[in-house]
């Protein structure tokens, strides 16, 4: 009897608990299937003057492909420039950019020598790339992208008088995109992307990706630079979107235009990716308490779902499925916003992978150590 009741009472339990975070699950999403319906997308006419930075460690492989985007964009030679920061490459590097700045004037090359004792590598070279460039336009991508021939001019459509940050977004490149692994992180940055779109227009922005990534220089004055998030070795993106959000009046937009999508290069290994994904996780220990409440309910529903259904299989497999039709409705946003496309198979198996990855690489953000680009900060 004894045994009965407290079994009784252990799946009461576990049914109201699952009913709160399946509910708090739901209104977070809500929230994102509003912020992608208002993404405010007021344009200028007016053509700004860039500069275009992109920090390079051993990028031999892709600097090339990249620079040959860069020099090629639609956009007038006299509007903008191109600061490659060469952070200690020991391969090619530099000597790639040197060839390209002996025919196209408007690349310059900057070597990084030496190693700061607080700031965070990545950030020291974007830094100093950043001190070379006069107060207009800072926009910056990786050395593993392709920027289409527009990218300039879908953002300086967005920098109306009153905005100081605009984001965009950027998928990986794929041979056969409708390969498993390509599909899955096809699905990973569509849904990493919906969050950062909708937390924008909602006027809480919270993430967005340095790889199509742009703010005023006085924008990075106003906040101080990097010194305010140099205790992480990632957030040269999202840390300093947070400190724009809460320390300036400036506006932050979203560009959904698909002549603003940067074409990245995919992980080429596993190890990579898990050491690439770890770093981003990493930056979320610094994140504001309303992010991580909203991220840990998330994960914490996720995970109470697949342990729950060993332990009450119905209600667990019941919530499962109303989750997945939950997902779906922003998915089917998202789909429209950036031309992706999933088939219903690939929709429901990835995202039953992307809940078992944030449940398990989400933690090591905050446990393994990690590097960028070789290089151990």
């Amino acid at each position: 009897m004894f045994v009965y009741f407290v079994s009784i009472m252990f799946e009461t339990i576990l049914f109201w608990y699952l009913i709160i975070l399946f509910i708090s699950y739901v209104a977070i999403h809500w929230l994102v299937w509003k912020g992608l319906k208002i993404l405010p997308q007021q344009v200028t006419d007016r053509q700004h003057s860039f500069y275009i930075i992109v920090a390079a460690r051993n990028e031999e492989k892709n600097i090339r492909h990249c620079i040959e985007s860069l020099v090629a964009l639609n956009y007038p030679k006299e509007k903008f420039e191109i600061i490659i920061a060469n952070d200690r490459s020991t391969d090619r590097t530099g000597a790639i950019v040197e060839e390209f700045s002996r025919h196209h004037s408007n690349v310059k090359l900057i070597n990084i020598t030496s190693i700061p004792s607080e700031m965070p590598h990545k950030k020291n070279a974007l830094q100093e790339a950043i001190k070379f460039a006069k107060n207009e336009i800072l926009a910056f991508t990786d050395a593993d992208c392709i920027a289409p021939s527009n990218w300039l001019n879908e953002i300086s459509k967005l920098f109306t008088e009153d905005v100081g940050v605009v984001a965009g977004y950027s998928p990986n490149k794929f041979h056969n995109p409708n390969s498993p692994g390509a599909t899955f992180l096809r699905y990973e940055e569509l849904k990493n992307s919906l969050g950062a779109a909708a937390g924008i227009a909602l006027g809480s922005a919270y993430m967005c990706t340095g790889r199509n990534f742009a703010y005023r220089k006085k924008v990075f004055d106003e906040v101080g630079g990097f010194e305010k998030i140099k205790h992480s070795i990632s957030g040269d993106d999202d840390l300093f979107i947070q400190l724009v959000q809460k320390e300036t009046r400036w506006k932050i937009r979203y560009t959904i235009s698909p002549e603003s999508y940067v074409i990245t290069e995919p992980p080429t290994s596993f190890r990579q990716f898990i050491n690439q994904r770890t770093r981003h996780f990493s930056a979320g220990k610094y994140y504001p308490a309303k992010m991580k409440l909203i991220f840990g309910t998330i994960h914490l529903f996720n995970f109470s779902i697949l342990v729950g259904l060993y332990f009450s299989p119905l209600i667990s497999l019941i919530l499962l499925m109303t989750k997945f039709n939950v997902d779906a409705i922003v998915v089917a946003r998202g789909k429209e916003l950036f031309n992706e496309e999933f088939s219903t198979p690939k929709f429901f198996a990835d995202e039953l992978l992307y809940m078992m990855y944030n449940i398990i690489i989400g933690p090591l953000g905050y446990l393994k150590k990690f590097d960028w680009k070789g290089s151990a900060a």
